[in-house]
């Protein structure tokens, strides 16, 4: 019998996108901020992450806001109380690959030296998604 996720990722958008620059000659390291949010509709079993991400680098010759939406659906059988810290945790994991794709294109297109971001753990913002999720 064939095995499926207790959750899907459903798909995402780039709702808001923002770069600015200056004249001051750019650092290589940057600073990367996140800032999550979640919407849970039980009734549809539906569950919509709203991701926002800011990156500087250290002279503040440049900034890039990006805020993105995710959908994601899930099993009602158990109710997603019981997908846990699992489910906080993966939400941001699955949409961040694509964040990054963005990022990297947004700069090369933009007549940036592309900004290529790691593969991040993403767990620490599990307890923070958790804190800012909502129930419709």
């Amino acid at each position: 019998m064939e095995e499926y996720s207790k959750f899907q990722f459903k798909g995402f958008k780039i709702i808001s996108s923002v770069i600015e620059r200056n004249d001051n000659e750019p650092s290589k390291k940057i600073s990367l901020g996140f800032a999550p949010k979640g919407f849970i509709n039980k009734k549809d079993s539906n569950f919509q992450l709203h991701l926002g991400v800011k990156i500087e680098d250290e002279n503040k010759s440049f900034s890039i806001e990006i805020k993105a939406v995710a959908n994601y659906s899930f099993e009602n059988k158990e109710g997603l109380d019981n997908l846990g810290k699992f489910f906080y945790v993966n939400a941001p994991a699955l949409l961040f690959p694509y964040i990054r794709a963005y990022i990297s294109t947004l700069t090369n297109l933009s007549g940036f030296e592309p900004i290529n971001l790691p593969t991040l753990n993403m767990s620490g913002l599990g307890e923070d998604l958790k804190k800012n999720t909502t129930e419709l």
